[in-house]
């Protein structure tokens, strides 16, 4: 996994903790400064997982039910910096739109990164260590491939607690795209992804037809989508997939991610995810997860449609990495072992995962990888999930990683 070292306890940052010897005159007091200053009006909503120091991130996240904000991947403006500067860059550049919309990026639950090569990696980490001096310190995803920017090395998006008045949040458009978008505390949902075998442009439309009408059986529309995540190939053409997306969503979509996907012809160029809120009060059901699938799709033993969280606690896991290179199915295999270890920490298991990405980056991963979630899943229960063949995996020599959501039970 991310981190060698074994998972620790809980640790659940910005907890005030005072004596229960103080004299009550103490305590009118502290809660005067408290309320007049604003702070403790809530304690921290995240309790992190083995934070990692030395790599500015957590094994885990856990995350009270509270608005979550999904902001746009983020390229760096320069592109003649290195990885360092350029990771730098985009960390600022996310912490203030999370500014702007009453948040701060020192609170990020999860990191979804895409960096261009293996070398970058270091440094990602060296940025990340110098920006996550707290506490709290993200789940961490990364996977290695061609960026939507020619010469940019790094590119970030990020999920974090909202607060502040972001109910008011008019986040700025780029390019037809919004650059954030507020995920409401309550029930959500997960949609695996969609593809289209068309030429890429049509693919791109057919693919967000299928998802509008997916979620349309569960009360949605494409107003309603928070965030879609697209792997495509080439990466070359990413400006026609967004303005595709753009003009599809009438010049108003939600934030955009973009991955590539090794995925030669005839298999699709493109494949799309989203995450919606729930229509609905589920908060009475008994599960806190529910799989299903609507009318015209279809899902199988290793994935179901749609996930829908119903009420619970949010765990974002980072990338998770097999200790010993080479055999995909010996990878594999020690992944789920750690993710055991780490669902279970945090108060989860596999019946609970809601949304899994699995990042393969030759045949034997993505075949061992077929074979072997079977034996984790119980046939009616696999989570969401999209899987992408790619460049890399964040990882020298290794050849598959796995980016995991789950819930509390």
């Amino acid at each position: 996994m991310m981190g060698k070292a074994p998972i620790s306890k809980l640790q659940a940052p910005g907890k005030l903790q005072v004596p229960s010897s103080q004299s009550g005159c103490v305590w009118v007091g502290l809660f005067m400064m408290l309320f007049l200053t604003g702070a403790g009006a809530a304690e921290n909503p995240l309790k992190c997982v083995n934070a990692d120091a030395e790599k500015g991130m957590s094994e885990a996240v856990i995350v009270e039910d509270s608005d979550l904000i999904h902001t746009m991947q983020m390229l760096p403006s320069d592109t003649k910096e290195d990885a360092r500067k350029q990771a730098d860059e985009v960390l600022s550049k996310l912490d203030d739109m999370l500014k702007s919309a009453g948040a701060k990026l020192e609170n990020a639950c999860k990191l979804n990164i895409c960096i261009a090569s293996d070398e970058a990696i270091k440094p990602l980490q060296q940025s990340l260590a110098a920006r996550f001096t707290g506490a709290t310190k993200p789940a961490v995803a990364v996977v290695t491939g061609k960026l939507a920017a020619p010469g940019a090395l790094v590119a970030m998006d990020a999920v974090v607690p909202a607060e502040g008045l972001h109910t008011s949040l008019k986040p700025l458009l780029e390019n037809g795209a919004r650059s954030c978008s507020v995920l409401p505390k309550g029930s959500k949902i997960y949609v695996s992804g969609m593809a289209d075998t068309n030429a890429l442009a049509q693919a791109t439309r057919k693919t967000l037809e299928k998802l509008v009408a997916a979620i349309g059986h569960l009360g949605l529309d494409k107003k309603d989508v928070v965030q879609l995540k697209a792997f495509l190939e080439p990466m070359s053409d990413v400006a026609l997939v967004r303005k595709e997306i753009v003009d599809f969503f009438d010049s108003n979509a939600p934030p955009l991610v973009f991955v590539e996907w090794i995925s030669p012809r005839p298999n699709p160029p493109i494949e799309i995810e989203l995450i919606a809120p729930a229509k609905g009060d589920f908060s009475k059901e008994t599960n806190s997860v529910t799989f299903l699938t609507p009318p015209g799709t279809t899902d199988s033993k290793v994935f179901r449609r749609v996930a829908r969280v119903n009420h619970g606690k949010l765990v974002y896991i980072s990338g998770l990495y097999g200790q010993i290179s080479g055999d995909g199915g010996v990878q594999v295999r020690e992944i789920f072992r750690s993710l055991k270890g780490i669902l279970q920490q945090s108060g989860s298991d596999f019946d609970h995962l809601v949304k899994a990405t699995y990042y393969v980056s030759d045949d034997d991963a993505s075949n061992r990888l077929n074979e072997i979630r079977p034996q984790y899943y119980k046939p009616d229960r696999p989570p969401a999930a999209s899987k992408a063949k790619v460049k890399g995996v964040g990882m020298p020599e290794k050849t598959v990683t796995m980016d995991m959501i789950a819930v509390t039970k």
